[in-house]
């Protein structure tokens, strides 16, 4: 067909009549069209209204977990910590199944937990309740300086629907679940060859050494096939041995050296700033022997090591790393817990001579003050509820269990000298300040206590695994659309 011919037949079929379209006999047609249309309209507004009242995140049902029911507000409180863990301060897209099968697993713990605690008619504690009314009063802090109300805070943070009542309800499961499973793990006892028995199959998670290390890497100048710098391997063994022969027995020696070389190697100005400024960079502290590398843990492992030994070792790259053996925690295997109470005069700056002088005489005048009263050990509690800048004041300054390495050493010195007797009192001077101490008891062996909290941890967890196995989360699908 030709196209002049296709142009006739067009022209020649509009030209035909079309069918009518169907009459509305009632006349009111385009009244009940105008009407669903309003009414479409009219739900959906509705619909967001509700929405956006949160009224369906707090009492849909997001997941069910035993005879508990979550609402998508409570759903997403767990589940937003739980990415929180697993994401702060990263930038990568949030793997949001993987977030979910954790959350399940956390609301089945929690929640199995807090069965079992209200079966055993264990209720939050004071200090507990205290606990969250502190982190009730923090997010009011963090709402007023956002300026806005908490339960606006909160939906910003967990999604619309969040509020201070329901999040108070969430803080309550999560402290009573973890107040719950610590007293089970407290109340675990193990004999003498449990202990033992323990020890020996774990110890390379138990035992932990402490050193210090620094890496020399002296480049050749040229490249590999890839591009890498090449090592200088004879170079840099050189350069560890010589550090090596200069500190040993001296860890100060060691931090100096260290601090030397970078500046040197790193060609630092005045001002500029040092990796190992702090004598603290190259010290190591109470690593497990799983976590040493294969080049340094027989060496430090070996039982005629002593404090201040060094020596050096090549890795694999070429680079040669100096190690000084500086202790490991059998050390303390014979070695007691302490309870203390402490009196802190604390002093921002302790290089103010004056400042430091001010509170040294108080803290003679706090000494002198109990001294010349009762003498007791509730006596000292009130003076540190009177007088100590520390967070242990209100609890008259009771510090149990002190383990060897936790407090700083002027504080620890006084703490762990075997002279010590209940009763004794003293003044400490620290980089605190001044402290008023009264030594209240020894408590038991240390390597019984690391050992037995290793067992308890595990066993507690162990614990907690079997009760949630019999509480699976089941999610609903319509819920599920307001998480995350």
């Amino acid at each position: 067909m030709s196209a002049s011919q296709e142009k006739k037949r067009r022209q020649s079929a509009a030209a035909q009549p079309q069918p009518a379209a169907p009459q509305d006999k009632s006349g009111r047609g385009p009244w009940i069209a105008a009407g669903i249309g309003v009414g479409v309209l009219l739900l959906l507004a509705i619909f967001f209204a509700v929405l956006n009242s949160g009224l369906l995140q707090r009492n849909s049902a997001a997941a069910t977990v035993g005879s508990h029911e979550l609402s998508p507000v409570m759903y997403n409180y767990f589940y937003e910590n739980v990415v929180y863990q697993n994401y702060y301060g990263m930038t990568t897209d949030v793997d949001t199944a993987a977030m979910i099968e954790q959350t399940n697993t956390v609301i089945s713990q929690t929640y199995a937990v807090c069965d079992a605690a209200e079966a055993a008619g264990y209720a939050l504690s004071e200090d507990d309740q205290a606990s969250i009314e502190t982190e009730i009063t923090n997010l009011a802090y963090q709402a007023a300086s956002q300026g806005v109300s908490v339960n606006a805070y909160l939906a910003n943070v967990y999604g619309t629907g969040a509020n201070e009542e329901n999040y108070r309800n969430y803080l309550e499961l999560r402290y009573l679940a973890s107040s719950y499973q610590t007293a089970y793990a407290d109340g675990l006892t193990y004999t003498a060859d449990e202990l033992e028995t323990y020890y020996q199959d774990n110890r390379d998670s138990l035992d932990t050494v402490s050193y210090r290390s620094y890496t020399f890497t002296v480049y050749t100048g040229e490249t590999d096939e890839d591009g890498s710098s090449i090592v200088d391997s004879a170079a840099s063994q050189a350069q560890a041995e010589e550090m090596a022969a200069a500190v040993e027995g001296d860890e100060t020696a060691f931090a100096d050296y260290a601090r030397e070389d970078y500046a040197e190697q790193n060609d630092l100005q005045e001002g500029d700033t040092n990796l190992y400024e702090d004598e603290g960079t190259t010290l190591r502290s109470d690593i497990s022997l799983a976590n040493l590398s294969e080049h340094s843990r027989d060496w430090l492992t070996d039982e005629s090591r002593q404090y201040g030994d060094t020596t050096c070792y090549e890795n694999d790259n070429g680079s040669w790393t100096v190690v000084m053996f500086v202790d490991n925690w059998t050390k303390y295997e014979d070695v007691n817990l302490v309870n203390v109470r402490h009196i802190l005069l604390s002093v921002s700056d302790t290089s103010d001579e004056e400042a430091m002088s001010e509170a040294e005489l108080q803290a003679e005048d706090i000494l002198d003050e109990y001294l010349a009263g009762d003498q007791t050990e509730d006596a000292f509690a009130a003076l540190a509820q009177q007088y100590s800048a520390d967070g242990s004041a209100s609890d008259g300054g009771l510090i149990e269990d002190i383990t060897p390495g936790q407090m700083v050493e002027p504080f620890e010195d006084w703490c762990f000298d075997e002279s010590r007797q209940p009763g004794d009192t003293g003044i400490v001077e620290s980089e605190f300040g001044y402290h008023v101490m009264y030594f209240v008891s020894t408590g038991e062996n240390w390597k019984d206590y690391r050992i037995a909290n290793a067992m308890r941890t595990e066993d507690a967890n162990a614990w907690v695994e079997e009760l949630a196995a019999e509480l699976p989360v089941t999610t609903q699908s319509f819920g599920m659309l307001f998480v995350g």
